[in-house]
């Protein structure tokens, strides 16, 4: 292993270190791989946790995670700027980056849940095309290791207010915001409404949002949910194809992917239904997923759609957000080399290729989507599990040549 900095990178509706009074997004998962680097005679491997916003397109949420691992202001671009109609620079850093040495000879780990998994790889290519001007590469990223990756998206999109053949947002924003909040488990309510940041300041003044419903308002009249820039539109299936077409495997980065499912085969028919154990608040979704969404000639979500993968009947099984197949590799759009199945005891991983295993495999017990973050507490018999598979990444991510 090269790098000495690893970065979590947090999914739809998550939060960074500062939030949500201390409760960490990540569960134990941080404070396991800390432990378990020291007990690998790795203690000067430094773990980071960054904060994104939590529905920020692909784009913007890889130009907030760049600023923080090198300490600059968040720069979304002029020409991306002009394009979306927000404002080009963000937060500043400065004096607080992770990595402010980052380089080829001086690369970092990304480790990403859910949608974080195509922030990172939007992150790398940004970083491939010198975006930022700092004669960056692909080569500044060793590893990506996606847990429950959005990799070729979530039919859970359509639920959020997404249109079937688009992609877009058709719904209101508070309603997908709402969808939001109800799926984890009310987070937004009493106390936790003021200490979470929607991290819009690309989009709003913050000068005229004094709670949630100021915010909706200054969204619905901006261009946020009427286009492509919103992490809605993202983890639609059009919107992770338009994402996998872009997006390079570079040659030079280690790609692995942690796959999650909680639902079981209903008797007699290609449907799904929720174990028992799933987390209450991803009941509906997972049955969405499961039993209900469905796609005909007029609303096709990408233009193959009925052929091999890309049938309903292979998308049934999830893990209360996401498909378990969409989360091995991206396979809908683009050129991206696969390994295979297996990593954790998997003696010789290639760079520049995807290999996968399911967290059951990995740790003995299935995960829903938030069991593998801070979910897992709602399973009392959890814990072990959860601990287990960070340390066996940790071990894993040691055994990097």
């Amino acid at each position: 292993m090269k790098s000495k900095h690893i970065v979590f990178v947090h999914g739809l509706f998550g939060w960074g270190p500062a939030e949500m009074g201390g409760l960490s997004y990540w569960g134990e998962g941080l404070q396991v791989m800390r432990e378990r680097m020291m007990a690998n005679g790795q203690p000067d491997i430094q773990i980071h946790e960054a904060s994104c916003g939590p529905v920020s397109s692909f784009h913007d949420r890889a130009c907030e995670v760049f600023a923080q691992i090198r300490g600059d202001r968040v720069d979304y671009g002029a020409d991306h700027a002009a394009k979306e109609q927000h404002a080009q620079l963000g937060k500043d850093y400065h004096g607080q980056g992770f990595h402010p040495d980052w380089s080829p000879d001086n690369p970092v780990i990304l480790i990403a849940h859910s949608a974080g998994a195509h922030t990172c790889l939007q992150l790398q290519q940004l970083l491939a095309e010198n975006f930022w001007d700092c004669n960056s590469s692909a080569n500044w990223v060793e590893a990506v290791i996606c847990i429950s990756g959005v990799l070729n998206g979530s039919t859970l999109a359509y639920l959020l207010g997404c249109d079937k053949a688009t992609g877009i947002l058709k719904g209101p924003v508070g309603g997908f915001l709402g969808t939001g909040v109800q799926m984890l488990g009310g987070l937004q309510r009493g106390i936790a409404r003021d200490i979470y940041d929607w991290d819009l300041d690309q989009w709003v003044d913050k000068t005229k949002v004094s709670g949630i419903g100021d915010l909706i308002r200054e969204l619905e009249n901006s261009q946020f949910a009427k286009g492509t820039d919103n992490l809605a539109y993202g983890m639609s299936l059009r919107g992770c194809q338009q994402a996998n077409e872009r997006f390079k495997t570079h040659g030079e980065t280690y790609y692995l992917s942690v796959v999650t499912e909680q639902t079981n085969s209903l008797w007699l028919t290609s449907r799904q239904m929720p174990s028992v154990f799933m987390n209450p608040a991803l009941m509906s979704s997972a049955l969405y997923q499961a039993v209900v969404v469905d796609f005909d000639g007029q609303n096709k979500p990408l233009p193959d759609w009925g052929k091999g993968d890309l049938t309903i009947d292979r998308w049934r099984e999830n893990d209360g957000a996401v498909s378990s197949i969409s989360q091995r590799y991206p396979f809908t759009g683009g050129n991206h080399s696969i390994g295979g199945e297996g990593i954790v005891n998997r003696q010789n991983l290639e760079k520049g290729k995807w290999y996968y295993e399911k967290a059951e495999s990995i740790t003995g017990k299935s995960f829903d989507h938030l069991d593998v973050v801070f979910g897992y507490k709602t399973d009392l018999n959890l814990g072990d599990s959860h601990r287990s598979l960070y340390s066996k990444l940790c071990d894993l991510v040691c055994r990097l040549p």
